[in-house]
């Protein structure tokens, strides 16, 4: 919450600032870009990733003379990962003429924010991760930094398979990110390892305050392996819970719980757990010089986005530029897809539906504390 506060005080004359015209982006003395996400809330700590993400590609490019030869400025709105607040903060950016956001953090989110901006705007997310999203196309001007979910389950099975286990749960939280992800799972077990026994499969209610029901099920099906479809906030309270009447059943999360909040919210209990994450691209000199560059300004980690944002950033950064203009959303696409820039998450550019080309998630396990890569 400190952060959020802090970031938000940072960034509140943005707010204020009088914006009329229709080419108001790209009036007066800065060039303006949006951003909205999770900035408060339980899952504040991606929104915020992304930010210092994007807070570090902008500081890069204001130093080489800027967007279109101005100084470029933040206008940033908090949307919690809610979609109905998503669809809010959409409207307040779409309002100011802004036809550049990065954002939005979570998925359903993310769907919601589309919406509300009506391909007009180009938009990059370094954190949704929903299948759908480029599949159904959501937006023709949506693009991801992010490996897509279907990735996730594949590796999920292919573990519970290496490992042996016979019984499986599996649970979410009714979200569109969460539920897609564990229908995918069982989808891929039914199709390709009947051998298994799916013994739960239930959505839960996101918030709850007792998961004792469903850890009394888990006991009584003698699950063996729980796969959890969600976010950390809700995964840290269940194996608190679980852990607490003595069910020692493997859990595996997906890159929503992949996040250092859940270590601290889960504490002991986080001891174990694998999460499905982006690979681990921190050892780069680019990677470090801008971890550097991070904690100069900053006490808090990076978190998990930073350098998925950042990079997107790069990248629209680089076809605006090419393009010579803030508006033709056709040619800053055709960039976009075509040219290959080099940023600080590595080479980036994107397929035809806008699913960038190269990435990949691998599976951590948390082990002293920390998310280290099974071996």
């Amino acid at each position: 919450m400190k952060s959020a506060v802090k970031l938000l005080a940072i960034f509140a004359l943005a707010f204020f600032l009088p914006l009329n015209g229709a080419a108001q982006a790209q009036e007066g003395d800065t060039t303006k870009i949006g951003y909205g996400g999770a900035i408060l809330g339980d899952l504040a700590s991606y929104g915020l990733s992304n930010l210092y993400g994007l807070e570090y590609a902008v500081g890069q490019a204001n130093a080489k003379g800027g967007l279109l030869g101005k100084q470029i400025e933040i206008i940033q709105e908090d949307d919690s990962c809610i979609p109905e607040n998503a669809a809010n903060a959409a409207l307040k950016l779409a309002s100011q003429n802004l036809t550049l956001i990065l954002g939005h953090t979570c998925s359903g989110a993310t769907r919601s924010a589309l919406s509300a901006y009506g391909n007009k705007v180009i938009m990059i997310s370094s954190s949704a991760t929903e299948v759908s999203l480029t599949d159904d196309g959501a937006s023709p001007y949506f693009f991801r930094t992010t490996p897509r979910d279907d990735a996730q389950p594949r590796l999920q099975l292919d573990f519970i398979k290496q490992k042996g286990f016979k019984k499986v749960a599996i649970l979410h939280d009714k979200g569109d990110y969460g539920q897609a992800l564990a229908e995918t799972l069982q989808n891929n077990i039914k199709a390709e390892a009947p051998e298994l026994e799916i013994v739960v499969f239930e959505g839960v209610t996101t918030g709850e305050v007792s998961y004792e029901d469903v850890i009394s099920v888990l006991r009584n099906k003698e699950a063996e392996v729980l796969v959890w479809g969600g976010y950390y906030s809700d995964a840290s309270k269940l194996v608190i819970q679980m852990r607490d009447k003595g069910l020692e059943t493997v859990v595996i999360g997906p890159d929503g719980l992949y996040n250092e909040q859940f270590i601290v919210m889960a504490g002991k209990d986080a001891e174990g757990v694998i999460a499905t994450g982006q690979a681990d691209i921190s050892n780069t000199e680019a990677a470090k010089a801008a971890i550097a560059d991070h904690q100069s300004r900053h006490q808090e980690p990076i978190g998990t986005y930073f350098f998925y944002a950042a990079g997107a950033a790069q990248a629209l950064f680089a076809a605006v530029e090419k393009v010579g203009n803030m508006t033709d959303l056709d040619a800053i696409k055709k960039r976009l897809t075509e040219d290959t820039v080099e940023t600080v998450m590595g080479p980036v550019r994107f397929d035809a539906k806008g699913d960038v080309i190269g990435a990949k998630f691998i599976l951590y396990e948390v082990k002293d504390g920390k998310f280290a890569p099974v071996n």
